[in-house]
C-alpha cells in the first residue's frame, strides 16, 4: 500500500501537467515575463483567496519572522530563474521535447542529495541515470526531424537549464520542510508573494530596456491559459508541499513521483498541440521513464 506522501505528490502531478499544458498554451508565440507576471499574480491571488475562506492562518509558526520570509524569498528566487528558462524554452520548442527535458531533473536531483543528504544510490539508480541521458540523444535525433539542433538551439538550452534549476528547487524543498523545519501555509503564501515582486521587477527592467529574454519582441496576448497556469501550480504546490514536509521523505523519490505529470502532459499535450514524430519522442520519453523507474530501485 502507498503511504501518504506518495499519494499526495501523485496528485500533485496531475494538477501539474495540465499546469504544463496551459503553461505551453499561455507562453506559445508569446511575450515571456508578461506572462509569467500575469500567470503568478492569478496563481498568488487563489490561493491566499482559498486559504482565507477556509480560515487558514498565514502566521502558524514559531520561526521569526524574517528567518522565515528569507528561506522563502530564495525558493522564489530559484523557481522564478527556472520558469523564466523553462517558459524561454517552451514558447518555441514542442511541448512533447521541453516537458520531457523538464521530466530528468531528478537524476540531477540524485546526484545533489547524494553529497546533501547521503541519498546514496545503488548500481542500479547510476544505470537509470545512463537512460535519463540515452534520452536525451534520442530527443535530439527526433529533433533534427523538426530541423531543431538538440545541442546548438536556444530554446533547448533554455529548458534544460531550468530543468537544472528544478533539481536545485527541489533540494531546496527538502532543506526548508525537514530540515529548516518551515510549515507549509506561511511558507507557500510568502514564496508567492516573492514570486509576483521578483517577476514585476523583472518586467520593469525588460519594459526600462536593461533586460532581454528570448521572445523580448514578442507582444503580449492575453489568453485564459494564463491565470489557470497559475492556479493550477498554485494547487499542485501545496499539494507538493504538504506531502515532503512528512518527516523521512526522501527527495530524490518525491521529485521522481511528480515527473508522473509528463505522461500525462505528453499523450495530451500531442493530441491538442498536434505535434509530429511523436513515436521518436515516445523512445526518447521511455528511455527517462525507464531511468525514472530504475532510480527508483533501491
Amino acid at each position: 500500500m502507498m503511504e501518504r506522501w506518495m499519494l499526495l505528490i501523485l496528485l500533485s502531478s496531475v494538477f501539474l501537467a495540465f499546469y504544463d499544458i496551459c503553461k505551453k498554451a499561455g507562453v506559445r508565440n508569446n511575450a515571456v515575463l508578461p506572462t509569467l507576471f500575469a500567470s503568478t499574480v492569478f496563481g498568488c491571488a487563489a490561493y491566499v483567496v482559498t486559504a482565507a475562506a477556509a480560515g487558514v492562518g498565514f502566521r502558524e509558526t514559531a520561526l521569526p519572522a524574517a528567518r522565515l520570509m528569507a528561506l522563502s524569498f530564495v525558493k522564489a528566487a530559484i523557481v522564478a530563474s527556472s520558469w523564466v528558462f523553462t517558459f524561454m524554452g517552451l514558447r518555441t520548442l514542442p511541448i512533447t521535447i521541453a516537458t520531457p527535458i523538464r521530466a530528468s531533473a531528478p537524476a540531477a536531483v540524485f546526484i545533489v542529495a547524494f553529497f546533501l543528504y547521503g541519498e546514496i544510490p545503488s548500481l542500479v539508480q547510476f544505470a537509470g541515470v545512463v537512460c535519463v541521458l540515452g534520452g536525451y540523444w534520442t530527443f535530439s535525433w527526433a529533433g533534427k526531424a523538426e530541423g531543431i539542433d538538440f545541442f546548438r538551439n536556444r530554446a533547448v538550452w533554455c529548458a534544460i537549464a531550468g530543468a537544472a534549476l528544478s533539481a536545485v528547487s527541489s533540494i531546496w524543498d527538502k532543506y526548508l520542510l525537514q530540515v529548516a523545519g518551515l510549515p507549509v501555509k506561511p511558507m507557500q503564501f510568502w514564496f508567492q508573494v516573492f514570486l509576483v515582486v521578483i517577476y514585476g521587477a523583472l518586467l520593469a527592467a525588460m519594459r526600462g530596456g536593461r533586460l532581454r529574454v528570448l521572445g523580448y519582441g514578442d507582444k503580449f496576448e492575453w489568453r485564459w491559459a494564463i491565470p489557470m497556469t497559475g492556479i493550477l501550480l498554485a494547487a499542485a504546490d501545496f499539494i507538493y508541499f504538504t506531502g515532503i514536509a512528512e518527516p523521512g521523505v526522501p527527495i530524490s523519490v518525491a521529485s521522481l513521483l511528480r515527473r508522473f505529470s509528463v505522461v500525462i502532459t505528453f499523450v495530451l499535450g500531442a493530441r491538442i498541440f498536434r505535434e509530429k514524430n511523436l513515436l521518436r519522442k515516445a523512445l526518447a520519453l521511455g528511455a527517462i521513464l525507464a531511468g525514472v523507474g530504475l532510480l527508483c530501485v533501491k
